[in-house]
This record gives structure tokens, sequence and C-alpha cells, in this order.
């Protein structure tokens, strides 16, 4: 039951077609898009087809649309996709985002700041390495609309080979995500996202501020304490308990400590 379906194989190529459109912002402008089965497909796969983005340092955008907007929380959600990276990838990303549903938008105006609701993919840029799930939620309260990040790391596959990467979304709030069929990380958008989609029950006042006569120290002597009338500096800090008995079958004689057996 596909809500979408590409295998880039039609012909005429998508673009062409116009089933996919290239965003027109200047920082995607002449965009080098090629549809071929790459550089040393496997065997059995040299008429697979894919987008190929052939230049180095270049920003790409470029989607289509869902027959029907995808209504969250009705079913179960599975967003996959194939990327093969055919240089080793020092700094780039091959994610995709899923657009917000607005009546303003247009494919073709796509950039990075367009409004989305999933993002989800492997992206690589000197230290940073992780398949990224992200959100962006709106909340009930302010009606603002907050950018959360899945708060574990899954490495991306970096080796020239083609990968599947799976974002498997459940009705219960529940997530999961592979890699090539393999489950790598889990968690649920309640629990596992920053900042948390479910505010903390309490948070600092940040009016709040100590009084004037706020001593620090957690414990002071008492000005006002006195010691006992009978009180006795002379006599010890501890004596013997007049109640205290050995238990039956005490030895005195025993060692203080034996060997666990």
């Amino acid at each position: 039951n596909f809500l979408f379906l590409e295998t880039f194989d039609t012909v005429p190529d998508v673009f062409s077609s116009g089933k996919w459109i290239k965003s027109s912002v200047s920082k995607y402008a002449d965009q080098p898009l090629n549809i071929t089965s790459g550089q040393s497909p496997a065997v059995g796969f040299e008429s697979d087809n894919g987008v190929q983005l052939t230049q180095d340092m270049k920003f790409y955008g470029f989607g289509s649309t869902f027959s029907e907007p995808i209504v969250a929380g009705k079913d179960d959600l599975v967003i996959q996709y194939e990327v093969k990276f055919e240089e080793v990838l020092n700094c780039g990303g091959a994610y995709i985002k899923l657009p917000r549903v607005s009546d303003s938008f247009d494919m073709s105006k796509l950039d990075s700041n367009t409004p989305y609701t999933i993002m989800f993919g492997p992206d690589k840029c000197g230290a940073n390495n992780k398949v990224h799930f992200i959100v962006q939620f709106q909340n009930p309260v302010t009606l603002d609309w907050e950018e959360k990040h899945f708060n574990e790391t899954v490495p991306i596959r970096n080796d020239k080979k083609t990968h599947l990467y799976s974002l498997v979304m459940r009705k219960d709030n529940n997530f999961e995500i592979f890699i090539d069929s393999v489950l790598f990380k889990k968690g649920n958008l309640l629990t596992h996202m920053i900042p948390a989609i479910n505010p903390p029950k309490e948070i600092d006042d940040p009016s709040d501020s100590k009084p004037s006569d706020w001593v620090d120290e957690k414990e002071i002597d008492d000005p006002e304490a006195t010691k006992p009338d009978d009180w006795d500096e002379n006599q010890p800090r501890k004596i013997p308990d007049p109640k205290a008995v050995k238990p039956a079958g005490w030895l005195d004689d025993a060692p203080a400590k034996v060997p666990d057996p």
C-alpha cells in the first residue's frame, strides 16, 4: 500500500515529464542532475536508475508531491529510500524532507527554509556523522512550530555501496530507524526528542530572585542555642550501652574477618 513510489525508470524522465520539479531558487540554480544507474552498478541492477548528483560542493533541491496529504497518527508510516555515495563522502547530505501542507507551497521555490514535518536521512560534514531524524511540531498552546531532534546517533554508511535507509513511525508515537533492513535505533516521540515535545512539569521561574538576606550555606550555627544546665565537658564523647548484650552463640575468639565461601 504505497502512498508514493519512485523507481526513476519512466520515459521521458521524471524531470522532463514534470513529475519531479527542480527548485528555481538561486542557491540551486543550474543543478547538474542525471537519471542513471551510476558508476559500477551491481550485477543484475545495470538498469536500476536513480538521481545522480554530479558535482561536489553543490546544493541540490528537488521534489515531488503525494496524491493526497498524509494525516499524522492515522496509520503507521514508513519512509525509505536508497542512497549510494559513489565517492567517499567528506561533507554533504542526502536527506529528504516532507514539506508541511500549505496552500502557498510551491515546489519550484523549495529551499532550506521551506517548512516541513519530517526530515530523515544521512548527513556528514567534519565530526558530524549521523542519520538525521527531525520533526517540526506545532506547540498546541503557543501555536509556534518547534524543531525536535532524535536524541541518539546513527552513523551513516560511507563505503560506495547502495544502502537502504528506513524510518518507521508508529501510530503509538514509537519509531524505528533501519539501515539495510537492520534495526539500529528505536525510540518514542514523547521521550526521545530534544527539546522534548512534552514540556517538563516544572520549570525555573526566570524572574525569581533570592531574598536580600539569603544565606547560601546549607547549615549555620543557631545563635540562640545553649548547652543544658547539666552538660559536662569532661564526659567522653561515647559510652558503652549498659543494655547491650552479645547474641547467643557469639564467639569471642572468632577472627574478625573470614574468607567469602
